[in-house]
This record gives C-alpha cells, structure tokens and sequence, in this order.
C-alpha cells in the first residue's frame, strides 16, 4: 500500500475512533456500596447520637473546604486542566509534556488531578510510519469538561495533527491557545 495512502487511512480511523475512545475510556466503576450490615448497625443507634456524629464531620468538611479556598488565591481565575497521554510514542509523549509545561507557565491554568472538575484532554499519538518510528506522529485530541470523581465527562470538541521534532513545540503551543479559546466557550461549565 502506497505510504500517502496508508496516511489517510490512519487518519480516517482515528478522526473516526478518538472521541469514542476517549468517551469509553470516561466510563467510571460503580462506586462501593455499604454492606448491609453496616446499615443495619446504623439505623439500630439512636438519633441523638447519629446527630452528633454529623455535626462535628459536617463542620469539618465545611472547614477544610474554606480552607482550600483560602490556600490558593493565586489559582483563582484559572482554569483546571489535566493532559492525559496514551499510547508509546516517543514524540507524543514529549508532546504532552510540552502540554504540560505550557498549562504549567501559563497565567490562565492550572493543572490538576484527575479527580478535579476542569478541561481534560485526551492524546493518543502513533508513528507515522510504523517501519521508522522516530520520524513523525500523528495524534488525536479529545476536549473533555469532566465534573470530577465518578462522573461521566462530556465531549467538547476533538482534532488531528501530524508531528515531527521540528514541529513539536509549536503544536504544543497550538493546542494551548485552542484549550483557551474552548475554555472561554464554555466558561459557564467551569464557573464554581
């Protein structure tokens, strides 16, 4: 197969592919339910002492909360991302840390944990051509918004790319002003 077309096949399936793959890869395990027993115990207790179990957790939570407000002023304003690489490529994986070097220096956002509400994106990157990996890289990206913990992320946008070492930084750059340009979209999903 003529390597031309061999290209615009791979980038066919992955147009195709990628923002399924990232949304099957977004299904969250259940999340652990209490044994019976457990319950049991609890409804056996009288309420009074129910009730002062929960005040002082409750009041915890709410201090722990403001205090987390209160560590991070410089984080107010910018916008929680995640850059999530899959795959073994040698240049997509230095694309994504130059990913996340950018959101790092940059004033406008953050990186966080995958548990956070915030943008994730996606990447899965392949050689170009599977007999000379070192050559180039196709990729995909996936914008996500996720709420956080077990939630289902929904799919904001998606886009391909080819790569090589003179290109690299300048795609990292690309994909930054364009996560800003999303976040600016769709800024009402990521108010507080």
């Amino acid at each position: 197969m003529n390597p031309l077309r061999r290209f615009v096949v791979v980038v066919v399936v992955m147009t195709l592919l990628a923002p399924a793959l990232a949304l099957a890869q977004q299904t969250a395990p259940k999340a652990e339910q209490k044994a019976p027993e457990a319950q049991v115990e609890k409804k056996a207790e009288p309420k009074a002492e129910q009730k002062a179990e929960a005040k002082p957790e409750h009041k915890a939570g709410k201090a722990e909360h403001k205090a987390e407000k209160k560590q991070d002023p410089a984080n107010k304003g910018r916008v929680p991302v995640v850059v999530d690489y899959e795959g073994e490529d040698a240049l997509g994986q230095r694309l994504a840390f130059e990913l996340r070097e950018a959101f790092r220096a940059s004033a406008g956002f953050r990186l966080t944990g995958t548990g956070d509400k915030g943008l994730r994106l996606r990447l899965r990157a392949v050689p170009e051509f599977k007999d000379r990996p070192g050559l180039g890289s196709i990729y995909a990206v996936s914008w996500l918004f996720s709420e956080g913990g077990n939630v289902l992320s929904y799919f904001l946008d998606s886009g391909l790319g080819v790569i090589d070492e003179g290109t690299l930084k300048r795609e990292a750059q690309s994909l930054t002003a364009r996560t800003d340009e999303l976040s600016g979209r769709f800024a009402y999903l990521l108010s507080e």
